[in-house]
């Protein structure tokens, strides 16, 4: 099943979840804090992924500014996505989610983090690719790092559809198949 595919069908479970009243009223109806907490995330999860979808659907558009609009939107995108994951899986699992530095999930979100201290390239911001100029303080001179978006984007998707799994699994354990 492709990651996208993957994605999408948690996020279908977990709305599940949400829509079946015997959860709510065996679990949650004495914590309508932690029920108010739990909307919210798997709103933001279905919210972003729409989002990203969108993104990788239509692309970043055709004119600069509208692709400079859609880098700066689909990066915050993957951050809110990922902090959803990350509270669910907080939630269902137990405890944080721990994904590896050099993962797509950790440099997509580094990315975002640097992208607010750097120049992009207009033309290959328009190819789906980022060539960054980062100064280096340390060594007094630009660096450049190039950054293929489509494909990190896949290796996040996939990476994010691994978590996804995890807390599904550990939704059915806590709650059943529903």
């Amino acid at each position: 099943m492709m990651a996208k595919k993957k994605i999408s069908f948690f996020v279908v479970k977990l709305r599940d979840l949400l829509n079946n009243s015997s959860i709510y009223d065996r679990h949650f109806r004495s914590k309508p804090e932690e029920w108010n907490a739990l909307s919210v995330t798997i709103d933001t999860l279905e919210d972003t992924y729409l989002a990203l979808e969108h993104v990788e659907t239509f692309g970043l558009g055709d004119e600069i500014g509208e692709n400079y609009l859609k880098l700066y939107g689909l990066l915050q995108a993957v951050v809110m996505h990922q902090d959803s994951i990350h509270r669910l899986y907080q939630t269902f699992l137990g405890h944080d989610l721990q994904p590896d530095s050099g993962s797509a999930w950790m440099k997509i979100r580094d990315l975002s983090n640097s992208i607010k201290r750097c120049f992009i390239s207009r033309f290959d911001l328009q190819r789906n690719k980022i060539r960054l100029w980062i100064w280096d303080k340390d060594k007094g001179i630009d660096e450049i790092e190039k950054v293929d978006l489509k494909n990190l984007f896949e290796l996040y998707k996939s990476e994010a559809a691994s978590y996804l799994n995890k807390i599904h699994q550990a939704q059915i354990e806590k709650y059943g198949e529903f």
